[in-house]
């Protein structure tokens, strides 16, 4: 009875300094750790920014490459989120998601179930050609003292997982070649609505200059047989791009002041919704027009943003008025959200 009474009296001195240690321990929690890595803050976004891009680099992912992984519909930045389940008790399951998402910083919400739910934040630091990559993590463990004491271990057990992820991470961003800048500047403006007057077919890419000289010009003058006003530059509109047929889906369109109901003989009306545009002003040949087109795709890319349609390019320059292509000017317009 002796020995029952010792080890009773032992095991509530031991509850006691572990409450006591628990309650003295504190209840904020942040593991953080940083690299520097040799390549741009735009191209480390992308690689976190969108989590299917976490497993090239998740030190989480490298120790069982087999767990499930379900993602929603959001493809990156703010709102996108993933579900994990493990059968290594070191990964285990659970859910993230990205919180609030900009080109200097990253915040994550990553619940561990059981463990409870952890602040995650990637900060992205410019210098030069180089980028200083921060990955936090932080927790309240409130008042329970056992998660207190966990507490107290949790750099040393979570410390060597960043590490190794900014390791895998900036090994990633350097393997990357750097695309060149494009000369195009690419803005975000609001767009009215716009009614157009089209004739919509399916051409193959060389057939589209004729195309549009054979629809533009009957187009104009059923227009002004109409009386209708004109309200902007005749226009493309493009709704396909096959690469492999070399082929696209366009109409041939004059912008008009009308609404749903405005008709013209031989013509379809479209109604283009009020939306937000990337815009970018284009000078020269038409020959040349992809950089501009590709300027867009890295602008969205970049900035996470989802392409509508229709692609609209607007022809400002009457090209029989002004010889010189060179001098040509194009809007392109990218419908955005």
């Amino acid at each position: 009875m002796k020995i029952i009474k010792v080890i009773l009296i032992t095991l509530i001195i031991l509850v006691a300094i572990a409450a006591t240690v628990g309650f003295l321990s504190p209840a904020h929690v942040r593991v953080e750790r940083s690299l520097v890595m040799k390549a741009p803050s735009e191209l480390i976004f992308l690689q976190v920014n969108d989590l299917k891009n976490w497993k090239k680099w998740s030190p989480w992912y490298k120790m069982d490459t087999a767990m499930k992984m379900e993602f929603n519909q959001i493809p990156a930045g703010a709102g996108a989120s993933y579900k994990w389940s493990s059968a290594n008790s070191k990964v285990g399951s659970g859910d993230m998601t990205i919180t609030s998402s900009t080109q200097d910083s990253i915040s994550t919400a990553m619940n561990f179930m059981e463990h409870g739910v952890a602040r995650g934040k990637f900060v992205f630091s410019k210098k030069d050609s180089m980028t200083k990559v921060t990955w936090i993590m932080e927790s309240d463990l409130g008042m329970n003292p056992i998660a207190r004491i966990f507490g107290l271990f949790m750099d040393k057990m979570l410390g060597p997982d960043f590490e190794k992820g900014l390791s895998n991470l900036k090994q990633l961003a350097e393997s990357i070649p750097v695309k060149p800048k494009n000369k195009y500047e690419v803005k975000e403006e609001d767009a009215a609505e716009k009614i157009y007057i089209i004739k919509k077919d399916s051409v193959g890419w060389s057939e589209i200059s004729a195309f549009y000289q054979k629809n533009l010009s009957a187009m104009f003058e059923a227009i002004t047989k109409k009386k209708l006003e004109m309200d902007g530059a005749p226009s493309g509109l493009f709704f396909t791009w096959d690469t492999v047929n070399k082929s696209t889906v366009i109409a041939a369109a004059i912008p008009v002041k009308g609404n749903s109901k405005t008709k013209v003989k031989g013509f379809e009306t479209l109604v283009v919704p009020a939306r937000k545009n990337l815009h970018v002003a284009y000078q020269g040949g038409y020959f040349g027009i992809g950089a501009a087109h590709n300027a867009m795709r890295d602008y969205m890319e970049e900035k996470a943003l989802i392409k509508l349609l229709p692609i609209v390019e607007e022809y400002v320059t009457d090209p029989s008025k002004e010889a010189d292509s060179t001098k040509w000017l194009t809007n392109v317009f990218y419908p955005v959200k």
